[in-house]
């Protein structure tokens, strides 16, 4: 609801809004110029800008092509209360999930790296990164890293696939729960590029680690969540 102090930008986006939620804007429709906004609302080009960047501050807008934005899709529901990864249950079924591997190394762990894994100084660990869509839609880069020994041979199996039930059902090693915290976060250049951002630019990290029945790690990663995605919800209980 808006109001005669609303600030105009405010008024003008809350009715782009309420074109988007009619449908009479839909999924990847390129949104009106600033100069078209300027023109319809009678407002500057200035007051145009701040309009098309607030929608995409609240996730209903993205940019392409440095300048040009689009309605987003509406946003993914993950509740992280219920679920162990994005992955391990597929979140909303109704969406393709795609995964495409961008990089595998395996290396020695760093100070941090081995004391996250729980796993001695200068470990061998596999790192590993991974790109998400959603209904092609670029979602998040995911980058993680586990205990080499306890995954040999991880370099040759497919991992394009969620990983949580594939290491319970080819090693052994069974997920119960996990630690998540989640930050706002400037994009380093390469994540951004990535996810077909100008940089620079901002989006949620989500850091999780996984672990097992012994409360010993898993898999330590970060995942860089395009801000206009998902919904992220959870459940308190008492």
């Amino acid at each position: 609801m808006t109001s005669k102090n609303t600030p105009k930008y405010m008024r003008i986006k809350s009715e782009l809004a309420d074109e988007i939620s009619r449908g009479d804007l839909r999924s990847h429709d390129r949104l009106p110029s600033e100069r078209t906004l300027s023109e319809r609302f009678s407002v500057s080009r200035a007051t145009a800008r701040q309009t098309l960047i607030q929608l995409e501050k609240e996730g209903l807008a993205y940019t392409k092509d440095r300048s040009n934005r689009f309605v987003a899709e509406p946003r993914v529901d993950y509740d992280l209360s219920t679920t162990i990864s994005f992955f391990a249950t597929g979140i909303n079924r109704r969406r393709e999930v795609q995964i495409k591997v961008e990089s595998f190394e395996t290396t020695t762990a760093n100070l941090e790296e081995s004391e996250a894994l729980m796993v001695p100084p200068d470990s061998e660990i596999h790192k590993y990164s991974r790109i998400c869509r959603l209904s092609n839609k670029l979602a998040f880069v995911e980058e993680e890293f586990v205990f080499a020994e306890r995954f040999p041979d991880l370099q040759s199996q497919n991992l394009e696939r969620p990983l949580i039930p594939f290491f319970e059902d080819v090693y052994g090693i069974r997920a119960t729960h996990s630690r998540i915290a989640i930050t706002m976060t400037g994009f380093p250049e390469h994540i951004a590029k990535t996810l077909e951002l100008t940089p620079p630019c901002a989006g949620l990290l989500l850091e999780q680690t996984v672990l097992d029945v012994q409360d010993k790690p898993i898999s330590v990663g970060h995942q860089y969540w395009r801000g206009d995605v998902a919904h992220f919800s959870g459940t308190i209980m008492r």
